[in-house]
């Protein structure tokens, strides 16, 4: 197990954007009743495995390959990821954790130095681009990233790690905003669908769709809920159904120690 606790306390456990990871709905043409079941089922499926997929989290952002890097180059510094699982949450969501930089190992400065350097060196490949595709534009209107520190191209600081940090929070959030109201507009096409559906049935199919219906909804509320991972609650869950340990005797350390990368 790679030790993916930093990235999710970093950014999931902080934004708290993928409890919600739904798949895109798809508008649903009128078919025959069997076929719309089939799809309806499909759909579901679909949310599911969204709701369970979380391991590309970085890949839904444009500067998420320089994210993964930095995060993975961090929580090798045991130090420093000590001092984020003691950390309070709204001191990373504004990156103010991003002080105890100073305190990090040499070679991991030296290798996050050699990564900013990578990713302005990627910005001004991709500022050439637009400014190809956008000749005759004031090249003061292109949007200029923020998730760096343009100032000092050559390392990587405090302040390089606070804008990736604040930046990353911002589109998790946003992206959590978008898929709330996609699932939402989802659900609700969904219901309509359902309803339209029992207007067409005779008493008796339509008692019986009712009836499945109502066990669904059951079902789906008896559904135990999936914790964030990386969260307390998801290494207590593999420390106590993968590793058969007590609970009770929980400890971090032994934990990372069994799971090391």
């Amino acid at each position: 197990m790679r030790a993916r606790t930093f990235a999710c306390a970093c950014v999931c456990a902080l934004a708290c954007v993928l409890t919600l990871s739904a798949a895109l709905p798809v508008k649903e043409k009128k078919q025959q009743q069997q076929e719309h079941q089939q799809q309806q089922e499909d759909k579901e499926q679909e949310v599911k495995q969204g709701e369970e997929h979380n391991d590309d989290w970085e890949l839904n952002l444009e500067y998420g390959r320089y994210l993964k890097e930095v995060v993975q180059a961090l929580e090798s510094d045991p130090n420093f990821r000590k001092k984020l699982e003691g950390a309070q949450v709204d001191d990373i969501k504004s990156g103010k954790i991003a002080r105890e930089l100073h305190f990090v190992d040499h070679n991991i400065r030296t290798k996050l130095d050699e990564l900013k350097r990578r990713e302005l060196e990627r910005l001004r490949h991709l500022a050439v681009k637009e400014h190809e595709k956008k000749t005759g534009v004031d090249r003061t209107m292109l949007k200029v990233p923020v998730h760096i520190d343009h100032r000092n191209p050559m390392r990587f600081e405090v302040e390089d790690l606070k804008k990736l940090i604040v930046k990353t929070t911002e589109d998790l959030e946003k992206v959590d905003q978008q898929r709330r109201s996609e699932f939402k507009q989802y659900e609700m096409e969904k219901e309509f669908q359902r309803h339209q559906d029992l207007q067409g049935m005779d008493d008796q199919h339509r008692q019986q769709a009712e009836e499945k219906h109502t066990d669904e909804v059951k079902k789906h509320a008896d559904h135990p809920k999936l914790h964030h991972p990386g969260s307390k609650q998801q290494l207590e869950q593999v420390w106590e159904e993968q590793d058969h340990m007590q609970p009770e005797d929980f400890d971090p350390n032994t934990f990372f120690h069994l799971h090391g990368k």
